[in-house]
């Protein structure tokens, strides 16, 4: 199987369709929700027009600077730019739009949200999203609120149960839960080597990888309160949209992709789904990034 390392994370997954989705439109103004190293934002400067207008959101400062280098000949332009880039997450991105774009007269014409971890992320490998590097449990996108770590260490056994299974689809999740609650009594945990270390006691070793992996993803996603903010960001996201603007989401896993398929199924007096079902990404695409293959397309367009 191929490794899932920090270069695939830099290629954009399904970024044909994402683009063809978004139905860009000259003199348009596009969201990119989810800078990260900017693939997609670099995609969509390629069709906008000289009087179209992307702004590209990231609550990750490094991912904003790498971006202020890679985009430097475009942000040059001053006003004339076509591109603005906001530090920013999703709990303030309408908010934003609303203070820079509604309130000069004009509407969203596209939304995209790209729900993967960005390489930024895995790049710093301090934060602990990774289970492949030492590194201290915290797995934070802000500076602010509980880690990974306080999860693991204060939760009951049937909380980090539901963590688990909600948020990583994970089969063993109350096994593993049991093993914390009995190992956090001898020492907490602090670091990615602690939480690794249980798993290779409690796993056959041909599923570890895949069992750490959903485990990372499960605490990352409690920590930063993914879905939670994810839901709250479509629907504050619908009355920003202009009508007939679009809104494409691309989700990795279950639970994400069940909050936009809820979201979008639930608001049909504003939204028509575009996708009646979610769509995956070409074998082809899958073979040369392994991250594709659990990607899911969903896209709405606001009614008019």
């Amino acid at each position: 199987m191929a490794r899932l390392d920090a270069e695939t994370y830099h290629i954009p997954v399904m970024l044909q369709e994402c683009i063809t989705y978004l139905a860009m439109q000259p003199g348009g103004v596009y969201v990119d929700g989810t800078l990260g190293g900017g693939g997609h934002t670099a995609a969509m400067l390629s069709v906008a027009s000289d009087a179209s207008r992307i702004f590209a959101f990231d609550a990750d400062e490094k991912a904003i600077e790498h971006c202020q280098v890679r985009f430097a000949e475009e942000l040059a332009r001053g006003e004339a730019s076509r591109l603005v880039l906001v530090h920013a997450n999703f709990d303030t991105m309408a908010e934003v739009l609303n203070e820079r774009v509604a309130q000069h007269g004009h509407a969203v014409n596209g939304i995209l949200l790209d729900l993967g971890v960005s390489s930024f992320q895995f790049d710093h490998h301090h934060r602990g999203f990774s289970f492949r590097h030492m590194a201290p449990l915290d797995m934070r996108f802000m500076p602010e609120g509980e880690t990974a770590a306080d999860i693991l260490n204060s939760r009951t056994e049937p909380e980090l149960a539901k963590i688990f299974r909600d948020f990583g689809d994970e089969p063993q999740a109350w096994r593993l839960a049991k093993a914390i609650a009995q190992r956090r009594q001898l020492a907490r945990f602090a670091t990615t080597a602690d939480l690794r270390d249980l798993v290779i006691q409690q796993i056959p070793p041909h599923h570890q990888p895949k069992t750490m992996a959903r485990l990372f993803q499960a605490l990352r996603i409690a920590v930063n309160r993914e879905l939670e903010r994810l839901e709250s960001t479509l629907l504050s996201m619908i009355p920003v949209l202009a009508p007939g603007g679009r809104i494409v989401v691309m989700s990795y896993h279950s639970g994400e992709d069940r909050v936009v398929k809820n979201v979008f199924r639930g608001n049909t007096d504003t939204l028509n789904t575009i996708t009646k079902k979610a769509v995956e990404a070409a074998p082809e695409e899958v073979y040369q990034n392994p991250r594709a293959r659990s990607a899911r397309l969903r896209v709405a367009e606001r009614r008019a």
